[in-house]
């Protein structure tokens, strides 16, 4: 999302434009329209004083997610937390970390030591636990799936602590500090040789202590492949912005993750397995490609079998937006969820890998769907997406309803976004406002986001965070 930029020509456009209109106008379907847009356009820059219109308006993940083709028939669902809970804190032997720093050291290019990959579940009952956090700027929650279920098991710097040289009582990887009448929280985030470079003061604070808390998985399908990614959501300070793309999955699929064998650390019982699987945050072309923006152990009674991606391997490629929509029933309303629709296309490709990292993609069978989640407005559309009209939908009887109607479309073209409303005129039944995609420099009556993001309640308008963030 964008920065913040006042945008007045807009508003005095705008007011031009309505100005112009006399009074036979309101007689003429298409000067309808016309002035509904323009009241519209007013409105939102008052409205969003602070908004620069001259933007995307797609604020959705650029890049695609990665799944495997053996389980393409069926959706990848968000799973609850009833098959994995927080255990013990896991404090992390000395041994484990100097075997990690040795592996994969800070700032070099690692990607030599391992290649993409999934692995199958090793047993009914496994651990992961979170050993170490690298220089990176971005936050993250790391996700682990598990055939079609997709768990969110840990957010960076949550439930890992550690000690240093400074302080010997366990406490956050991140601390605040006062600075100018403003609270900073800087991560105490530690290098190879375990020194903190992002101390304010330049000293050196050495990490001697590190522990989290395990996650444990419960009765888990043996067998089932198995693969790991980091969803990115802050994307870091803005000189670093570039490096990360918003709701981005780096994934092990995707080769940004690396599984490496480790010694059995003293503290775990003797007929236990481990390996640390170390991950990669940003998959630019000036990415340190370090594998240490967060290292991850997983350990159990058995040790998971590794399954390389090799050229030629399925996998499943998906893009997806949630469509948010104004229909133009008021031109003072923002909640934009009078049309809530989500395109989701679908491509079995098969990679093709330089080192270990995917950097082409041969192109398979594409499939396109959309899926319209929730109707918050009263009047009758048509909705057109590529090639695919949807006709005669919503109206008064489906107010407020999520009726999750699934349809097959052709032709949708997720970067220019050829999605298209005919919303019925209020109070003119047969004759409808054309409502499109916005261009930059147009008050937005359809916006694209992540489909992570939740609808607005009706007439609650969305924050102005959305469109300058």
């Amino acid at each position: 999302m964008k920065a913040n930029i006042k945008n007045k020509m807009a508003l005095a456009i705008a007011t031009l434009g309505l100005a112009a209109c006399s009074s036979t106008d309101l007689y003429d379907e298409a000067a309808i329209e016309k002035n509904a847009k323009l009241t519209y356009s007013e409105n939102f820059t008052k409205k969003y004083p602070d908004v620069n219109l001259n933007q995307n308006w797609d604020f959705s993940c650029k890049t695609p997610d990665y799944g495997l083709a053996a389980n393409s028939n069926k959706a990848r669902t968000r799973a609850g937390e009833d098959d994995f809970s927080f255990g013990d804190w896991y404090y992390v032997e000395k041994a484990t970390l100097d075997y990690m720093h040795t592996q994969l050291p800070e700032g070099k290019n690692n990607s030599s030591k391992g290649q993409a990959f999934f692995m199958t579940v090793p047993s009914e009952d496994f651990t992961i636990v979170p050993i170490y956090q690298g220089i990176a700027s971005a936050v993250w929650k790391l996700h682990v799936v598990v055939g079609d279920q997709d768990y969110s098991v840990w957010y960076k710097n949550d439930r890992i602590e550690i000690k240093d040289k400074g302080d010997q009582n366990w406490h956050s990887t991140v601390r605040p500090s006062w600075e100018n009448g403003t609270w900073w929280y800087h991560e105490l985030t530690f290098n190879s040789d375990g020194s903190n470079i992002h101390m304010q003061d330049g000293s050196v604070n050495i990490v001697t202590d590190v522990r989290s808390k395990e996650i444990n998985f419960h009765n888990m399908p043996v067998g089932e492949p198995m693969y790991f990614y980091l969803k990115i959501h802050v994307t870091g300070n803005d000189a670093e912005h570039y490096m990360h793309d918003l709701y981005a999955q780096q994934s092990s699929l995707k080769g940004m993750m690396i599984a490496l064998d480790c010694d059995l650390p003293s503290n775990l019982p003797d007929n236990y397995k481990a390996m640390i699987i170390g991950c990669e945050d940003a998959d630019k072309t000036n990415s340190d490609w370090d594998y240490n923006d967060v290292v991850f152990m997983i350990y159990g009674q058995k040790k998971p079998d590794v399954v390389v991606v090799t050229d030629g391997t399925p996998i499943v490629q998906t893009i997806s937006k949630r469509y948010f929509i104004e229909d133009l029933g008021a031109t003072d309303d923002f909640d934009f969820n009078d049309i809530v629709v989500d395109v989701i296309q679908t491509t079995t490709s098969t990679p093709v890998l330089t080192n270990g990292v995917i950097t082409d993609i041969k192109p398979g069978v594409t499939t396109q769907k959309a899926i319209i989640r929730h109707l918050g407005g009263t009047l009758p559309f048509n909705l057109k997406i590529g090639d695919t009209e949807i006709l005669e939908m919503g109206g008064q009887q489906t107010f407020q309803t999520s009726p999750d109607l699934e349809f097959d479309v052709t032709g949708w073209n997720p970067d220019t976004h050829n999605i298209s409303v005919q919303v019925q005129q209020l109070g003119n039944k047969g004759v409808y406002n054309n409502v499109k995609f916005p261009k930059a420099g147009e008050a937005p009556m359809i916006i694209a986001v992540d489909p992570s993001q939740t609808w607005m309640q009706e007439r609650q308008s969305v924050p102005a965070e959305w469109f300058t963030e």
